[in-house]
């Protein structure tokens, strides 16, 4: 009996000693950092904030008319709205596809999101990289032309590449070369430019995070067509986390809402009250 109990005392004690050893030569695995914005879209930009595999992305994303319409006009609101609706799904935790419609043009897009880097929490990794390649056809009515639009004129082209850093919980940074091309362009196109095809533009935009689910947002993209006296794109606004939905509403000086418009449409003057309201609702649904 008393060989039993040495015995079991033995076994017990190394046992306990090896456990101990192993949690001591655990190493945390370094994780991706999170929550770099609040949803796929900060105003109008694609973020780097990635969407997981079956997870979808809906959003319904408005802009008015100018302020300068006064109260008459309810500041703009009366003067119809530019609605885009977007749907994004992550076939994978790095890549997801996007289809959306803008009232704009009525142009129909199809396009991809790629997440080729993501910033760690240990530091190995700075930035988180993403790449949106878009493809649009406008499909609105343009038989008035005395030389109709074919399907290959109706075409137009993008590609964004948002760059990002998230400083600290509230702070993040981001930005956004973008390129973009349309295949025929004329007066009858809502850009700045109705005789150049390609644009190319950087867009910087940020949030700073104010409370546990609001945060403040901007956006700045530099218009750098030399031919056109184009301002540049401004937008300040709030966003708001209620559950699966993040709204945010905004001041913008242009009615585009997607990157290629973004890149070329016309844009007001912020110190002239060239500006106009936006707002956009997003929502997140898990579907596997």
């Amino acid at each position: 009996m008393l060989r039993l109990l040495a015995f079991l005392f033995v076994v017990f004690f190394f046992a306990e000693s090896a456990f101990a050893q192993l949690e001591r030569e655990r190493v945390e695995e370094d994780r991706d950092v999170e929550l770099t914005f609040m949803a796929p879209r900060n105003i109008n930009l694609y973020t780097v904030h990635h969407l997981s595999g079956g997870e979808l992305h809906y959003s319904i994303m408005h802009t008015f008319g100018e302020v300068t319409g006064g109260a008459r006009n309810l500041w703009g609101i009366d003067q119809g709205a530019n609605v885009r609706f977007s749907f994004e799904y992550g076939i994978t935790d790095h890549f997801s596809i996007v289809t959306g419609r803008s009232s704009m043009d009525k142009v129909i897009d199809l396009g991809t999101r790629f997440s080729l880097l993501r910033q760690t929490v240990s530091g190995s990794m700075p930035v988180s990289v993403s790449v949106v390649p878009l493809v649009g056809v406008n499909s609105s009515s343009l038989d008035f032309l005395d030389e109709p639009y074919s399907f290959n004129e109706r075409l137009n082209y993008s590609v964004s590449l948002p760059i990002a850093r998230k400083f600290s919980d509230n702070l993040s940074l981001q930005i956004s070369p973008i390129a973009a091309h349309f295949n025929r362009v004329g007066p009858e196109i809502n850009i700045a430019n109705s005789t150049k095809n390609s644009y190319i533009t950087a867009a910087f935009s940020g949030r700073y995070k104010v409370t546990q689910i609001t945060a403040l947002s901007w956006q700045y993209i530099p218009s750098f067509d030399n031919e056109v006296n184009n301002p540049s794109n401004l937008a300040f606004g709030i966003d708001i986390e209620t559950g699966g939905h993040v709204f945010q509403m905004f001041f913008t000086t242009s009615q585009a809402l997607h990157e290629p418009y973004l890149a070329a449409s016309d844009n007001g003057r912020f110190l002239d009250r060239e500006f106009r309201f936006g707002f956009n609702i997003n929502r997140l649904f898990g579907i596997r």
